[in-house]
C-alpha cells in the first residue's frame, strides 16, 4: 500500500527567510539569463539529435526499400519484430538504441556510422 504524502511545514528564522530572498535575488539578476541560455543550447541540441536520427531511419527505409526488401525480410535478418521495424520507421518520435540501427543497418550490408564534432560545425 503506498504511503500517503504528507506536507511538512516548517517555520523559517528570519536569516533564513534573509537567505533565500538573496539567493531568489541572485538567481534573477545574475543567473536567470544564462540560464535560460542553456536550456536554449540544449533543446538545440535535441532538436539536432532528434533530425539527425530521422534522416538516418530515412535512409535506412529508403535502402531497404531500394533493395526491395520488405519488413518480414528484415525481420529474418534482424531478429526485431516486423511490428517493431514498423514503428521504428514510422514513428513520429522514434527512440531506438544505437544496437538497434546497428543491426538494422547490418541486416542491410550497411554499417552505422557515428560520429563527434565541435559545435556548430555540421
Amino acid at each position: 500500500m503506498p504511503r500517503e504524502a504528507r506536507r511538512i511545514h516548517l517555520e523559517l528564522t528570519p536569516e533564513q527567510r534573509v537567505t533565500i530572498a538573496e539567493v531568489r535575488r541572485q538567481i534573477e539578476t545574475e543567473e536567470k539569463d544564462e540560464l535560460i541560455a542553456i536550456g536554449k543550447r540544449l533543446r538545440a541540441a535535441k532538436h539536432s539529435g532528434v533530425a539527425a536520427l530521422n534522416e538516418s531511419l530515412r535512409l535506412l527505409r529508403a535502402e531497404r526499400e531500394a533493395q526491395g526488401l520488405s519488413l518480414a525480410d528484415l525481420e529474418q535478418r534482424t531478429g526485431i519484430a516486423m511490428s517493431n521495424l514498423s514503428k521504428l520507421e514510422n514513428a513520429e518520435e522514434p527512440n531506438p538504441t544505437i544496437a538497434t540501427l546497428a543491426t538494422y543497418a547490418d541486416a542491410l550490408g550497411k554499417k552505422l556510422v557515428i560520429s563527434l564534432s565541435d559545435a556548430g560545425v555540421s
